[in-house]
């Protein structure tokens, strides 16, 4: 705060010292007469809000992840707040910046007690008929040794997401105690109106049957899965990059090359340990397989049957028994063989084809398909036969004739009727 009187001394006016503190040259002037200190104002006390006895709460759904506006406004009202919509949002406006810009803190976790896993798209696979398909790679990272396991799929559906986790389990000696995963939906459907996770249930009841928890990250947050992201970047730019490969089993066999000598004995750079040393002191924290068998998932996948009583499956055409036309059937992969079932009902099965665009035919499921079409069947075109055959005439009454036979002006009119003349 300025001294008034210094400001006087150096010879500035009234105005001018006005002008440079800010304060009204009626102020000014009062202040100078009475040699009185310019006062001190201090921030003004904070006005009581509706929200005041809801805040404990409120930052209890925030650490949880629930920053929806509208939902925390349906828990608050059922707890007899008050206030409105416009109230809430002020609050939470700085918050929501504020964990946008919030520095992110390394998490470090103890041997054996953390694992991430995410997908990495690797580019594609070409065919000569110049369709294509996605080629992913799938990285599952040890959070205290950074070992990584790594494979590559042409899908990311649910049974190939378990199957190479337990190829990761095997790999890497055990199951951590719990994994952390991105909101993928082949782990967690979403949230609930409480922004508690809705799990897939076959990948909950896989969780369980392998005693581990798992976890995804906070929405908007992919950086607390860090380890796994620089895992999914070190495999793009150390073994993706430059490299060749005639087909996904050869791609493969290099990639696990790659990962037990290259990946798997570098000095980390942030641990700054070599990770197979790191990893033999992390395998006897990890719980033991003990010799037990693959989770028993059977996959079943839902399609409709065209009227030409085929479906799709994986750009495929599979045949079945002509009166499923129109239902919706099961698709199971069971041991090589496609299984089709309608409810509980076994109705066709064929080899599972892994090429593309081929069409698998039964010749039996299509015999008995009646032909022509059924006349009259619901949506077809109304449509009128006509019988041509030899043209009728009109009999009449020779009381008829006489009666116009006294009329001679008549005759025209009966010529016009259509009678003998």
């Amino acid at each position: 705060m300025h001294d008034l009187q210094q400001l006087k001394r150096l010879g500035l006016s009234v105005s001018a010292i006005s002008t440079l503190t800010g304060f009204d040259r009626k102020t000014v002037r009062k202040y100078l007469e009475e040699a009185e200190p310019l006062p001190v104002y201090g921030p003004r006390a904070r006005r009581p809000s509706k929200l005041d006895p809801y805040l404990p709460y409120l930052e209890e759904r925030l650490s949880a992840g629930v920053w929806n506006s509208v939902v925390l406004l349906r828990e608050l009202k059922a707890r007899g707040y008050p206030g409105g919509e416009t109230i809430l949002k002020e609050y939470l406006r700085p918050r929501r910046r504020a964990a946008r810009e919030v520095a992110v803190r390394r998490f470090e976790t103890p041997p054996g007690h953390q694992a991430q896993v995410d997908w990495g798209d690797l580019g594609r696979i070409e065919f000569p008929d110049g369709s294509h398909q996605g080629l992913f790679g799938f990285v599952f990272t040890l959070g205290y040794s950074r070992a990584i396991f790594c494979n590559v799929a042409t899908d990311q559906r649910l049974s190939t997401l378990l199957a190479l986790h337990e190829a990761a389990f095997e790999a890497l000696g055990g199951v951590p105690h719990e994994i952390l995963y991105d909101r993928m939906k082949t782990v967690a459907l979403g949230g609930d109106a409480r922004g508690e996770i809705q799990w897939q249930p076959t990948f909950l009841e896989f969780a369980r049957y392998w005693g581990f928890t798992p976890r995804v990250c906070r929405a908007y947050r992919p950086q607390t899965k860090g380890k796994v992201e620089s895992g999914i970047r070190y495999l793009r730019s150390n073994f993706l990059c430059g490299r060749t490969a005639t087909s996904v089993p050869d791609l493969r066999t290099q990639l696990f090359g790659w990962t037990g000598e290259v990946a798997n004995r570098r000095v980390h750079g942030t641990t700054h340990q070599v990770i197979y040393e790191a990893w033999l002191h992390e395998r006897p924290q990890l719980q033991e397989l003990a010799g037990r068998p693959p989770f028993p998932f059977v996959p079943e996948v839902t399609r409709r049957v065209a009227r030409d009583a085929y479906f799709n499956y994986q750009g495929n055409r599979y045949s079945v028994p002509w009166t499923a036309v129109g239902c919706q059937v099961g698709v199971r992969e069971v041991d090589g063989q496609l299984a089709i079932y309608l409810g509980q009902e076994l109705l066709a099965s064929h080899p599972l084809c892994r090429e593309r665009h081929q069409v698998l035919t039964v010749p039996a499921h299509h015999a008995a398909i009646p032909w022509p079409p059924a006349q009259g069947a619901p949506g077809g075109k109304a449509r009128l036969c006509i019988t041509v055959g030899a043209p009728q005439v009109e009999v009449r009454s020779l009381a008829v004739y006489e009666a116009l036979a006294h009329s001679p002006a008549d005759l025209g009119c009966l010529a016009g009727v259509g009678g003998e003349r």
